[in-house]
């Protein structure tokens, strides 16, 4: 029923829950025929259809009078006529408007027993003005936080708590989000909101993709909360699992059981075993176990605004005739980084190989000769696109990337999105790089060029490999994702004993990496360790299983690791 192009459907955040996705969780949340049931964006009505469902097994004999909703889409109102094959009486029962400007005195009744939904996952960036102010005026209004849940946080955050609102006493809560819930620190904030609300609180992955053909490739997190209360009270934990499929769902939102985390942001370690996370506990307490953060402050790349235009090959150089003069060496992809170390000759490499590793940085000489070739050359960019930039706006000029903290040039590289397990690459050729790899620049601007090689080395332990597992987040495609503070919080294990030892290793290495022996280089590095005395035998061994296990999750419903 999502009759949406894939634009609008971002536009809106409209993704439509699967009728056996929105039954499953109608049964869990309505127990009683006299319930009234609101869905806060009802889109394509599904979660109506599963209420009336549950409804009549109950024993309702007007299910539809029980129903009630909101929508900012008025193609919401047309399929809701449809599905219930009559002219509904919308009025104080069925709102056009956005749920986070509607109140509970706009409804017929006062409160809600179940409120349900798939709320639209639509971005702080991506909002529009009239949302961000009804956001902002939800968090002054609210009864139930004291404080801003994050500047970042996205529209389905504000849609549930403006949800509590409208709840009875008692009353439950059922959700489809996005996999942010997991690892978003407004996440963190809006559960341990919850947490303080409700007796129960469940929170399922589901590995299984929903919304592939919607456009949307992420995994999918049902939320299920029961016993409302308006009053604050202790917070209680969380019940955390992973489901590979709707079969296992139905038997773990039916569960009666125990909370088994305080907080979500420990979720992974309910997939490894309790000796692994007693393990890592015990290694992380270890003065020679640092995050990379005491060590190094770690920021994006170089943002150009258009890479497909700044950041260009040897191809591309030769096609539009484009002077040495106006081209820099740069980093453009983490996948041009083979090594632990990448220099002058690593550099000539993957120019040679048509590694887009160039970048288009003209002076205000050359551009306003418009029969120049750079000039000729960047004219594909529209005035509507260069006006329009936002990137292009912070320059001096436009056209000349790398200006103000985008020139810094970074001691190291650090992966932002890999599917192995991160890698630092000291910049011996101080070369810059694009957003599309983080810059690690090391706090004692002294330190020897072979400890940095060193705490490179140390990343690629079983340890760290397993650390960055924890901070970093799956995303779409499986692979491990890592935004700068979670790259500064993986654990090192160091000292200075080790760096002759690890240095050593760098031949054999970068050998083991060319080939794809990811194994092999961990335990070269892991040999190390245990030679200084830093980690025994034993804890790798629980660890090596603990790091297979994560990495696995992470392509849970996509593929075998």
């Amino acid at each position: 029923m999502n009759l949406h192009s894939l634009p609008k459907k971002k536009e809106l955040g409209a993704y439509y829950t699967p009728p056996e996705l929105s039954q499953i969780l109608a049964d869990w949340a309505i127990h009683g025929p006299d319930e009234n049931i609101l869905e806060p964006s009802f889109g394509g009505c599904g979660f109506f259809e599963s209420s009336i469902v549950r409804l009549k097994g109950l024993g309702c004999k007007k299910p539809e009078d029980r129903l009630f909703g909101v929508d900012i889409d008025s193609q919401a109102f047309d399929i809701l006529s449809s599905k219930f094959g009559k002219v509904i009486n919308t009025k104080k029962r069925f709102i056009l408007d956005d749920f986070i400007r509607v109140n509970p005195n706009d409804f017929s009744v006062a409160l809600f027993d179940v409120i349900l939904g798939n709320p639209p996952y639509v971005s702080m960036h991506n909002m529009t003005l009239e949302q961000r102010k009804s956001c902002d005026d939800v968090l002054a209004n609210s009864d139930f936080v004291q404080y801003s849940i994050g500047r970042n946080a996205s529209l389905w955050a504000f849609f549930l708590l403006h949800s509590l609102s409208f709840l009875n006493e008692g009353g439950r809560v059922a959700w489809v989000l996005p996999s942010s819930l997991l690892h978003a620190d407004y996440a963190v904030k809006l559960l341990a909101v919850h947490q303080k609300h409700f007796t129960q609180i469940k929170v399922i992955k589901l590995a299984e993709r929903f919304f592939k053909a919607e456009g949307a490739e992420e995994t999918s997190i049902v939320l299920v909360a029961d016993g409302f209360t308006k009053e604050a009270h202790d917070a209680k934990g969380l019940i955390i699992h992973s489901v590979n499929n709707l079969a296992e769902l139905v038997n773990c939102i039916g569960a009666d059981e125990e909370a088994n985390t305080a907080e979500i942001k420990d979720y992974k370690f309910n997939v490894i075993s309790q000796e692994a996370r007693l393990t890592y506990s015990q290694i992380t307490s270890s003065p020679h176990a640092k995050p990379l953060g005491y060590y190094a402050d770690v920021k994006i790349g170089m943002v150009t605004g258009a890479n497909n235009y700044f950041v260009v090959n040897k191809n591309t150089i030769d096609e539009h005739s484009l002077p040495a003069e106006c081209l820099k060496p740069v980093v453009g992809r983490f996948s041009s980084l083979m090594g632990v170390a990448h220099g002058k000759r690593q550099q000539n490499l993957i120019q040679k190989d048509g590694h887009r590793a160039f970048l288009v940085c003209p002076t205000e000489e050359q551009m306003s000769d418009l029969d120049s070739p750079v000039a000729k050359y960047l004219s594909q960019l529209s005035k509507e696109e260069i006006g329009g930039n936002k990137t292009f706006k912070k320059r001096p000029n436009w056209f000349a990337p790398g200006w103000g903290i985008d020139g810094v040039i970074p001691d190291a590289f650090l992966s932002y999105m890999i599917h192995r397990g991160p890698r630092i690459v000291i910049n011996k050729g101080r070369y810059n790089c694009t957003n599309s790899i983080h810059k690690v620049i090391f706090h004692d601007k002294k330190m020897r060029a072979n400890k940095k090689l060193a705490l490179a080395i140390s990343m690629l332990s079983t340890f760290s490999q397993f650390s960055a597992e924890v901070e970093g987040r799956a995303y779409s495609s499986g692979v491990l994702k890592l935004e700068p503070t979670a790259g500064k919080r993986i654990v090192l294990l160091f000292s200075d004993d080790c760096v002759q030892s690890l240095c050593e290793l760098q031949k054999p290495i970068e050998v083991a990496l060319k080939s794809e022996k990811y194994e092999h280089v961990a335990e070269l590095v892991d040999n190390v360790l245990i030679k200084c005395g830093l980690i025994s035998e034993e804890k790798l061994a629980v660890l090596r299983v603990a790091v297979e296990q994560l990495r696995c999750e992470r392509y849970r419903g996509i593929r075998s690791f």
